[in-house]
């Protein structure tokens, strides 16, 4: 094992720096980079001896390795981690009885078969990447102080292989709820390629409005799903997931209403078919614009048209509005007019809900929440997108804004499943023993350097006093 062996001459490398240092042949800047270097270099090291060295351990414990047979040794791989590239060898075995090939140490260690970022790396990726874009992601990573070369085409490859990542934390136990609330909207995004947009959809589910100033308020355990949802058996996906967090938080059967807001669309009034207890609210933010849309700066005939919907007076909202297109003498079908028209009657049920709920209902909030948690990074500016990666940066951002940490979700999904390894304890004899003798090496060799025998120099003193603060 080259472990302690490494660390020991990096230790003394580094020692050699900060007496350079000290001793003024160094800036202080020069040192910090010099350092960096070093310790860069100790961490490629230390990883590529754990990596050969559990190999070596597969390879002797043949009772752990039954049935597996070497098929080939010295195999070199590298992956690409925050403080550059790690370059190991190992074996590859056939298993005897099915046939399978593999190299048991990746297996064993969590590395998948051709990854090339490592898990921290990449959770750092992914985190960046959910604010930035590829380019200055990678320009961050490095401002952090990574040292890796990485491409916007390996960013985005990052990206799309990520897949199965817990989007919330799973309740302790169950809350009892009579009503939730559900809000839902999508941003419309660039395709590549394509002269059409593209949609993610925005679904969150609280419990309603918790006061933080007299214009401010928060939502109440909200939790968010987002993702490019196209076609019913995905919108179908949608919804289930949305499902199946309200049967992990709440008591079904403390449930009396589930009031979903939306904008009329179509997919949002179809979640009645997943979820009980349904009650579609429409989005009043869009009944005031097509009723702008459709009269304009007219006053009276818009004060008259609220009276009419306030009162549920559906009769009455038509002829107003039947009035005005006689009026204008307008005759296609198109018209802002006739378009608000039938806005109207496709979602009476929603605009009714007002009136019956009045008590219940708390508004909605979708458009500020589509901005913040999907414009911010998919729509804004001039950018475009294929449908794979805008589904898993919407995925990405609907975790974060759950409160999960990116980072911690990849290594948790990782090593979850993973055993420790253990070394035979000789092994770990030796290796404790290398120790206690390279600490009092080291211990006598900066003891004598010659810079100590001058007694009253700024860089003596300052060297016996790190000495002095020093465990070795």
């Amino acid at each position: 094992m080259n472990i302690i062996q490494h660390v020991y001459e990096k230790f003394l490398l580094a020692g050699e720096k900060i007496i350079k240092t000290l001793d003024g042949e160094n800036t202080f800047p020069v040192f910090v980079e010099q350092l960096e270097e070093i310790l860069n270099g100790l961490e490629r090291d230390i990883c590529t001896d754990v990596l050969e060295e559990v190999d070596k351990k597969i390879y002797s414990d043949k009772q752990e390795r039954k049935d597996w047979r070497v098929v080939q040794k010295d195999c070199e791989r590298t992956i690409v981690g925050t403080f550059g590239e790690i370059t190991y060898k190992r074996r590859y075995y056939e298993n005897k009885i099915t046939g399978e090939k593999a190299y048991l140490v990746d297996k064993i260690m969590g590395i998948d078969k051709y990854e090339r970022i490592d898990l921290n790396l990449r959770g750092d990726i992914l985190d960046l990447s959910t604010m930035l874009s590829y380019e200055k992601s990678i320009r961050e990573l490095k401002r952090e102080g990574a040292n890796c070369n990485i491409s916007r085409q390996t960013v985005m490859n990052t990206i799309r292989k990520t897949d199965n990542l817990q989007t919330y934390e799973k309740p302790k136990e169950k809350k009892k709820a009579e009503v939730l609330y559900i809000e839902a909207d999508e941003d419309h995004i660039h395709l590549q390629g394509s002269k059409k947009s593209g949609q993610v959809k925005l679904v969150y589910i609280h419990e309603g409005l918790n006061s933080i100033t007299k214009s401010r308020n928060s939502l109440i355990n909200v939790k968010y799903f987002a993702g490019v949802r196209d076609g019913k058996e995905e919108i179908e996906k949608l919804w289930m997931q949305v499902w199946s967090y309200i049967k992990e938080a709440y008591d079904e059967d403390s449930i009396k209403h589930i009031f979903v807001s939306g904008d009329g669309a179509k997919w949002i009034k179809d979640s009645k078919e997943y979820l009980p207890n349904v009650v579609y609210v429409l989005d009043l933010f869009h009944l005031q614009k097509y009723i702008t849309a459709a009269l304009k700066d007219d006053k009276k005939t818009k004060r008259a048209l609220l009276k009419a919907l306030l009162k549920q007076d559906r009769d009455k909202a038509n002829e107003i509005l039947n009035q005005k297109l006689k009026e204008l003498n307008l005759q296609n079908p198109e018209n802002p007019i006739t378009k608000c028209q039938k806005y109207i009657n496709s979602n009476w049920d929603g605009i009714r809900a007002y009136s019956i709920y009045k008590e219940q209902l708390i508004g909605c909030s979708a458009e500020s929440h589509v901005s913040h948690i999907l414009s911010e990074r998919l729509s804004r500016g001039p950018i475009s997108w294929s449908e794979q990666s805008a589904d898993k940066i919407a995925q990405l951002r609907a975790i974060k804004a759950n409160g999960i940490s990116i980072k911690k979700a990849i290594l948790k999904q990782r090593y979850d499943a993973l055993k420790p390894i253990k070394l035979p304890k000789q092994t770990l004899y030796k290796e404790r023993q290398k120790i206690k003798k390279l600490k009092q090496a080291a211990s006598e060799k900066i003891i004598h350097l010659p810079v100590l025998s001058y007694k009253k120099t700024f860089t003596s003193l300052a060297i016996k006093s790190l000495l002095s603060q020093s465990v070795i």
